[in-house]
């Protein structure tokens, strides 16, 4: 049966938390209730998936054999994690080690305040070779919470040793979620971008290109809300980059023991050079709402949700879908 459609951007906390009742923070709780109409925009089912959003839909009235079993959402969480896009982008790297227009894969999964530390004096070492050999400038590393999403659970390390309030917080990430990923931050990013998919039993579909903005720590700004053409154009990389890129995605995500809309974050630097594995999201997000809303025709400046003189609204401004706080 098709499942209610339900706007729960909560979830990435609420598989980090792996709990069935889960409460997310207040202004994220105002944020879902003040956008709940944006659910209309696509035909069923849920934002994201979790045990909490499980327990929800029961709650709802629904029988628990018209939702995913118990296991099948441990293996998403498993999917969902940061720690799997690592291992994720190591395989693209070896795959394409003959590209010269690939970013090769620095990132680190660390379970361990020592390997952190580790990960990062290894990143200093090689930095001033490293700006020549990858034609660009690197500071020193963003380090990134396995579970979270939108640039929540990220921070800039531009100083080593760490100071007390970065050993903190580190250590109070890797002792609610098990561990944390250490990566290079690329000074020089031009754009950010996407590939939206869809797995089914039959394979998996690639939906289109997103192309959207971010601050400096990852930190969502906003989507283009544009034709596939202009984002090509946008995005600026050869036909045959971004075609052999949706090639492997493709097949990659068959293998993978899961159903249901993926979006893949890359980046844009400078020279060319793509970093083709930023973060997966086995779940809704902008990129796809942006793609369902341009097919929509719903192009032009117009609210789609929320409060437009207070709290939080999404809508098309100049362009671009963008969910904004109004106090």
């Amino acid at each position: 049966m098709k499942l209610p459609p339900l706007f729960n951007p909560s979830n990435d906390m609420a598989l980090a938390a792996n709990v069935r009742q889960y409460f997310p923070p207040r202004h994220i709780q105002q944020m879902e209730d003040d956008l709940a109409g944006l659910a209309r925009l696509w035909d069923a089912g849920p934002w994201g998936w979790s045990l909490a959003t499980r327990q929800r839909y029961l709650r709802m009235g629904l029988a628990a054999t018209d939702l995913p079993t118990d296991n099948w959402l441990t293996n998403l969480r498993r999917l969902s994690s940061r720690e799997f896009a690592v291992g994720y982008y190591q395989q693209l790297a070896t795959a394409f080690a003959d590209e010269e227009w690939l970013l090769p894969c620095r990132a680190r999964f660390c379970t361990s305040i020592d390997e952190v530390k580790l990960s990062i004096s290894n990143f200093l070492a090689p930095l001033q070779s490293a700006s020549v050999a990858y034609g660009c400038r690197l500071q020193l590393s963003i380090i990134k919470s396995p579970w979270s999403s939108s640039g929540r659970g990220n921070m800039v390390v531009d100083g080593f040793p760490l100071d007390s309030n970065t050993e903190q917080r580190i250590r109070r990430i890797l002792h609610q979620q098990g561990g944390i990923v250490v990566e290079p931050f690329y000074t020089d990013k031009a754009l950010d971008f996407a590939m939206e998919f869809n797995v089914e039993d039959g394979g998996t579909q690639f939906l289109g290109l997103s192309v959207f903005e971010t601050d400096e720590t990852g930190h969502y700004g906003g989507n283009y809300v544009e034709s596939q053409e202009a984002l090509r154009q946008r995005i600026g990389l050869p036909d045959n980059v971004l075609q052999r890129l949706i090639d492997y995605h493709r097949q990659a995500l068959a293998r993978l023991a899961y159903r249901g809309p993926v979006g893949i974050d890359m980046m844009r630097l400078s020279d060319g050079r793509v970093h083709p594995c930023v973060e997966i999201n086995f779940r809704m997000t902008m990129g796809l709402l942006a793609l369902i809303v341009y097919n929509k025709g719903l192009t032009t400046d117009q609210l789609l949700a929320g409060q437009p003189d207070h709290g939080f609204e999404a809508g098309i401004h100049a362009g671009r879908l963008a969910i904004t706080f109004h106090p």
